[in-house]
């Protein structure tokens, strides 16, 4: 290996010090179900599929033929301006929003889970802007929460580090506390749940806050919302004429065993995005999903442009084509029902691992959606520093994993067998065992 800079460069990653510690022998160059295999040979378990988006595996037939394909019919088409879209784009978002609850009936597709969480709180603020409440521009966004990276995904997304490192950044964002950990009991509910929300708003004045964004599972804690906190969240803010919007690019798509998470709600968000998992990862695909309400009021807005964000490629037509696909897995009989048995088993495997390694604690999560928790000798959880280290030591043993603060995600394919979960807990307890504390 020489110190001589790769011509792939993301920035993410500080080029220098991994050049020192790593070398061209880890590109991966196959995929197959589950497992991935390098350029030395090495074989890997996928436990964080891809970047929690590959949803079903390396070698997934029916998304592949169908966009073969859409290549053969139309290879390339857009969207943007809506001149001429194309017929399969308009196909699939008319079988996605038909699995959606209602109202969320119309469709923006795009490219990435931050492009399209930037356009949810643009097109909040737009709204305004077109129905005359033009002091409407503050979102309030949750701790612990990801919404992706980019001049206002970056500011929604709780990162102190990105903010630092990207500023300045949107000042009209404010973050409040997460909801509580424990169940919030439809029975007692007081609303205090969602206090500091309230709070948030009376601070900024409600007649200044555009839209609350949540994600249903914390994408930085593993925390899953207890469904009445979303429920109380979103009455309060419609109570303010809030937008809600739900923050599904992770959760939706099958990740929690089911299409999405706000589906078990009594209470619908105005926005839904949605990303990673739509296409299996075999495509750049997200779509955000508005209510009919704002839809019907930005049908003839009073200026001639309309809302004024896109990109060239939104709609693509080989993306709809997978999505299309996709979506026939995920709606097939007994899917998320598989799913959520097997993520159950997996979880079970976990606890049983804990018992002989200290050092592993309690499973957050739900569905394919886990992260467990890594313990000190004096209980403290594991610093982001240790976290990654064990992350490396988990690629040694052939598991490819992520890494947050305290915890170890585990985001398998939704497709993974019952062998796959018994390969990736031995390797996962192997890894533990080896970096002693």
């Amino acid at each position: 290996m020489t110190n001589t800079p790769y011509a792939v460069w993301h920035g993410l990653t500080p080029m220098g010090p991994h050049l020192r510690e790593n070398g061209p022998d880890l590109f991966l160059v196959s995929g197959t179900d589950s497992h991935l295999v390098d350029a030395a040979g090495r074989r890997y378990l996928d436990a964080r599929s891809s970047m929690w988006n590959v949803t079903l595996g390396y070698s997934c037939e029916p998304v592949k033929r169908a966009m073969t394909s859409q290549l053969d019919l139309l290879p390339s088409g857009t969207v943007l301006r809506y001149e001429h879209p194309p017929q399969v784009t308009v196909d699939y978002a008319e079988a996605l929003v038909a699995v959606l609850p209602a109202p969320l009936r119309h469709v923006r597709f795009g490219n990435t889970g931050s492009q399209m969480t930037e356009s949810a709180a643009m097109l909040s603020r737009f709204y305004r802007r077109m129905t005359g409440e033009t002091d409407r521009h503050t979102v309030i966004a949750l701790h612990e929460a990801y919404h992706g990276t980019g001049p206002l995904a970056t500011a929604l997304t709780d990162e102190p580090i990105l903010h630092d490192y990207s500023a300045p950044i949107d000042a009209h964002v404010v973050h409040v506390s997460t909801p509580p950990p424990v169940s919030c009991d439809p029975a007692t509910c007081t609303g205090e749940c969602v206090r500091p929300v309230i709070e948030a708003v009376e601070a900024v004045g409600a007649e200044r806050v555009t839209a609350v964004m949540f994600e249903p599972v914390s994408g930085t804690s593993f925390r899953p919302a207890p469904p009445h906190y979303l429920e109380t969240l979103i009455v309060e803010c419609r109570r303010r004429g809030i937008h809600s919007i739900a923050d599904e690019v992770t959760t939706g798509a099958g990740r929690v065993g089911a299409m999405t998470y706000i589906e078990r709600l009594t209470e619908v968000p105005d926005m839904l995005v949605l990303g990673k998992g739509l296409s299996a990862g075999y495509f750049p695909l997200a779509a955000l999903v508005v209510a009919s309400d704002i839809y019907d009021a930005l049908a003839d807005p009073p200026v001639r442009l309309g809302f004024p964000n896109g990109s060239t490629t939104d709609g693509h037509p080989v993306g709809a084509a997978a999505g299309l696909a996709v979506l026939g897995i995920l709606t097939a009989d007994d899917f998320f029902t598989r799913v959520r048995r097997r993520a159950a088993e997996l979880v079970e495997m976990l606890m049983v691992a804990a018992k002989s390694e200290p050092r592993i604690g309690a499973v957050r999560g739900t569905g394919m959606m886990l992260g467990v928790e890594l313990h000190d000798a004096d209980g403290q959880l594991w610093s982001l520093r240790d976290v990654s280290a064990l992350r490396g030591m988990c690629r040694e043993y052939g598991l490819l994993t992520s890494y947050s603060i305290g915890v170890m995600p585990l985001l398998p394919h939704l497709t993974v067998t019952a062998n796959d979960c018994r390969e990736l807990v031995e390797r996962f307890v192997k890894a533990v065992a080896a970096l002693r504390p």
